[in-house]
């Protein structure tokens, strides 16, 4: 898969942020967001740039650390009709070329840190 991420960057909690695009290849349909978050992490180092910070923390749906807003919707949207958090949300929910949006869960009770991290 092919992908354009719209991807909100904050240097910290009293830096101004904003949505940075990045476009990705080689997405599988079979990873989940957060593996496809690491891919793009990959590259990013690879290039010499910041990686994106995200947090995660089991990976196996139980924790729900991974919480970020996805197109709009907490944990974005699935295939199936269950709620499911962003590790267990895997990539084949989303159409070849899609344009995704990825924040943190904004509130006042959960500021910012960096990039979709919260406290």
């Amino acid at each position: 898969m092919k992908l354009k991420l719209r991807i909100w960057r904050q240097a910290g909690p009293e830096a101004a942020g904003k949505m940075e695009e990045y476009d990705l290849d080689g997405v599988s349909e079979d990873m989940s967001f957060l593996e496809m978050l690491d891919l793009l992490n990959e590259r990013l180092t690879v290039e010499g740039e910041e990686p994106i910070a995200f947090d995660h923390d089991c990976r196996e749906g139980i924790c729900g650390t991974c919480g970020v807003v996805i197109n709009g919707a907490a944990h974005g949207r699935s295939a199936s009709p269950v709620p499911t958090t962003t590790c267990q949300l895997h990539m084949r929910s989303f159409a070849d070329e899609a344009t995704i949006d990825v924040e943190p869960w904004r509130a006042g009770a959960f500021p910012v840190i960096k990039d979709l991290v919260v406290d």
